[in-house]
């Protein structure tokens, strides 16, 4: 036996391997980024709905980044403005306030995010 061996196929192997890697993470990225749209889209319904009209007003962004080996999404009212109010509406002060939800709206979609986020993973294995 040789002493010699033709590497093509693992380098092969390898390129499949770093592809399915790459493909997962744009997966799992689109899961996060549609997450972080849901959640958006709640706590605007939930404004939507208030008696206050400047609460109506308070605009929600949210923002993902990638980092290697984490992706994230930092979702709340943009700074100013209306933004400005989003603490009463959310959190109230000493005379009340603080009917509408705000981080309930991103545990109700944790389930499906993680369903998601899993089923992304592992797809192509």
């Amino acid at each position: 036996m040789s002493g010699l061996f033709d590497a093509s196929q693992l380098t092969a192997f390898g390129d499949v391997l770093l592809a399915k890697g790459v493909a997962r993470r744009a997966l799992i990225s689109a899961s996060v980024k549609k997450g972080a749209q849901n959640v958006k889209n709640s706590i605007r319904d939930d404004l939507k709905g208030s008696g206050n009209k400047a609460f109506r007003s308070i605009p929600i962004t949210y923002t993902v980044s990638e980092t290697p080996g984490r992706i994230t999404a930092e979702i709340g009212p943009t700074k100013g403005g209306a933004g400005s109010l989003a603490n009463i509406a959310f959190f109230g002060t000493a005379r009340g306030g603080g009917t509408h939800r705000f981080y309930e709206h991103g545990e109700e979609e944790l389930p499906k995010l993680a369903e998601y986020v899993a089923r992304a993973a592992v797809e192509g294995f």
